[in-house]
């Protein structure tokens, strides 16, 4: 998939390509634009459906590079890539794409949830790559956008795990980062546990068993709070679900480890796996 170029002129992130293997569209099919999304959509279960729906887009992004619909869904597809690939300078190189393609969808459809989502969530995959002070200037990107998402589609469940994903890093900041936070938009950034809590109860909420993370990061949070057989429970819960749900891959064990270590202090032991893949997000 050749690299979108910018309107005008190329830029620093479209400069090296890095090409995906093309396994599956040795004959380009040309699909109509709703079934290319809905295809689009349905490929995404898995890491192979990821990499085919992203090839699906990019061989038809010449036609369709102009339709809402399809913007933000490449822009997804670029984080998707950006998420499977093992290769530092090629996450880079996903992320500050996708990231454009949401600044182009969001100035295009400023009214549409989904641009607003998945831009925020570029965000969060480029901060990766940054110092602390970029970290936290994406940090307040991620929040705007995010809250400008939930307004528009608030029965949308991923919003609200991102939405307590972000509140339970920021309630983990340090002093030094929260200073620094303070210096660049002249208030300190709070958030609590309870509220990352409220966030993904309320994602369970409007879908039961989205997600193993969703399970996972209910655990941790309480476990912060001392309530450690609620903690036990979501930990049950996710070993119950399946290994990819709708949005959030798994295949890291180090939040498990981590987990594991806190039930531990609480006498709460487990000899199973309760594995969690972390959306990339701002300030982790």
């Amino acid at each position: 998939c050749k690299e979108i170029e910018s309107e005008g002129t190329n830029t620093d992130t479209e400069e090296q390509s890095f090409p995906v293997p093309k396994p599956f569209n040795t004959h380009i099919e040309e699909l109509k634009l709703d079934v290319l999304l809905q295809k689009a959509d349905h490929l995404r279960v898995n890491e192979s459906g990821k990499m085919e729906s992203f090839e699906l887009l990019c061989d038809h992004k010449e036609k369709f590079r102009d339709e809402i619909e399809f913007m933000w869904r490449f822009a997804r597809a670029y984080g998707d890539m950006c998420e499977l690939s093992t290769n530092a300078e090629e996450k880079k190189h996903y992320a500050n794409i996708g990231k454009t393609l949401g600044e182009r969808a969001i100035t295009r459809a400023p009214l549409n949830g989904y641009c607003h989502l998945w831009y925020a969530v570029l965000c969060g995959c480029v901060s990766e790559f940054e110092g602390l002070q970029n970290k936290i200037n994406y940090g307040h990107h991620f929040k705007e956008h995010l809250e400008v998402a939930i307004r528009l589609l608030p029965e949308e469940p991923f919003l609200y795990y991102l939405k307590g994903r972000y509140c339970y890093t920021i309630s983990k900041l340090s002093w030094i980062e929260k200073k620094m936070a303070a210096t660049l938009f002249g208030k300190i950034p709070s958030s609590t546990v309870q509220e990352a809590l409220y966030n993904f109860l309320k994602a369970e909420e409007l879908q039961p068993g989205f997600s193993l993370s969703n399970y996972m990061h209910l655990a941790k949070c309480y476990v912060d709070l001392g309530e450690s057989q609620d903690a036990w429970k979501f930990c049950n819960l996710a070993l119950l679900l399946p290994v990819v749900t709708k949005e959030v891959s798994l295949n890291s064990d180090n939040e498990h480890w981590c987990l594991r270590s806190t039930l531990q202090g609480c006498q709460f032991i487990t000899e199973k796996t309760c594995v969690g893949k972390s959306t990339p997000l701002l300030l982790c």
